[in-house]
């Protein structure tokens, strides 16, 4: 009897490392790269929408002015970005969150406001999709220098990251 379990023991021993392995791999999901992004364009933009956007491009709404991540402050600019994101593991429409975080901003009625969280859609097309962001400085409050931070990712991660400092001045 002590032979059968000494030799029970040595099998149990010998296939454990061979079954954890394939818990192991059963259990996996795979090690897929994380989306990507690329920044197709950024800085300031003019306030009016264009009237005929170039065919086939994600970019077009609005004409870009200046190429730059140094914002002035001054009221009704607009500032933002435009990325292709690519790795999607998915197709058809997909929730993302936008996160926005900007400088300390106290509204009239003397709601402080640092940014904000958003739920959005994109459209997902041969794993590829574009987004573009952008804000408009429309109030005297908004006028605070400071980092502007744009990240946009889904609950595995984030794959936008954009920021811009608005300052005083021209």
């Amino acid at each position: 009897r002590r032979a059968a379990v000494a030799f029970s023991r040595k099998v149990m021993k010998s296939l454990f490392p061979l079954c954890a392995a394939a818990l192991a791999a059963a259990f996996s999901t795979g090690a897929s790269a994380a989306p990507s992004s690329r920044v197709i364009e950024f800085g300031i933009y003019e306030t009016e929408l264009v009237a005929s956007p170039p065919a086939g491009t994600p970019v077009g709404r609005y004409k870009l002015v200046k190429q730059t991540r140094r914002i002035p402050l001054r009221q009704g600019l607009r500032f933002g970005f435009c990325t292709e994101v690519s790795g999607l593991e998915f197709e058809g429409k997909y929730t993302v969150t936008e996160i926005v975080r900007h400088p300390l901003m106290v509204q009239p009625n003397g709601v402080e406001q640092t940014g904000w969280n958003v739920p959005r859609m994109i459209s997902v097309r041969d794993g590829k999709a574009f987004w573009c962001q952008s804000q408009v400085l429309k109030e005297p409050h908004e006028l605070v220098p400071g980092k502007w931070r744009f990240v946009v990712g889904d609950g595995d991660g984030d794959f936008i990251i954009e920021e811009f400092e608005t300052v005083k001045g021209k």
